[in-house]
């Protein structure tokens, strides 16, 4: 009997230290879930304002490309409107000199040639046989206004400046003298220029009438040298 006692006591003894052991084993086991949770949630925590962080940066980096993108076409446009004005004050400037004679040209036109008429002794004036400088110039200012661009009498530049006299014979252009035949030479659409010296009324139709020998062409290429 005192031997079983004995017995117990040590199966008692036994259990209650695995019990023990047990209960600190998951009291310490859930501390330290408990404690590595904390830590993953503090990690989280911190991972998570990192990132809205980075988000908010981003959202402040596109909205200053979306800025500088819009300034930079707002530059753009400017330096193509500059472009565009710098390219018609060429063209302006261009077309200045070409028509005050200070550069040389070329293209396509048509040229007129003035002769004097053979005299007729029927009584009329003989000056109407002669090519006079008032004929040279409403010639020219048929061709002017149907559109020629430049202008030129015998190779010699015709400018808003220019004067034409007559001299008996001789007609000189800015004290250029020049005798019959004259040739006017303009650059413009051949057809529009044409069309111009045919209309009704027209000085060419007068100048046949009177005698004066007139010819009329259309020139693929005519080349004016300027004045300077």
């Amino acid at each position: 009997m005192k031997k079983n006692s004995v017995l117990f006591s040590v199966v008692l003894l036994v259990t209650g230290f695995i019990l023990a052991y047990s209960f600190q084993y998951v009291n310490e086991k859930r501390d330290s879930s408990a404690h590595k949770s904390d830590e993953q949630w503090k990690r989280e925590h911190q991972l998570r304002n990192k990132l809205i962080h980075e988000q908010e940066a981003n959202r402040d980096l596109e909205n200053k490309l979306v800025k500088m993108r819009d300034k930079v076409q707002t530059h753009e446009k400017k330096v193509a409107a500059q472009k565009k004005n710098a390219v018609h004050l060429v063209e302006q400037l261009n077309k200045y000199r070409m028509i005050v004679g200070t550069r040389k040209v070329a293209g396509e036109g048509i040229s007129v040639t003035l002769s004097d008429g053979n005299y007729v002794t029927n009584g009329d004036n003989p000056n109407n046989y002669i090519v006079h400088q008032q004929d040279i110039q409403e010639v020219i200012y048929e061709l002017l206004a149907a559109g020629a661009e430049a202008v030129a009498i015998n190779g010699k530049r015709i400018t808003t400046h220019s004067y034409i006299e007559c001299v008996g014979p001789v007609v000189k252009v800015d004290g250029k003298r020049f005798t019959a035949p004259f040739i006017v030479s303009a650059i413009g659409d051949p057809k529009l220029l044409d069309g111009g010296l045919k209309m009704n009324g027209n000085t060419v139709d007068q100048l046949e009438a009177r005698g004066i020998d007139v010819m009329v062409k259309r020139e693929k290429t005519i080349v004016l040298d300027p004045l300077i």
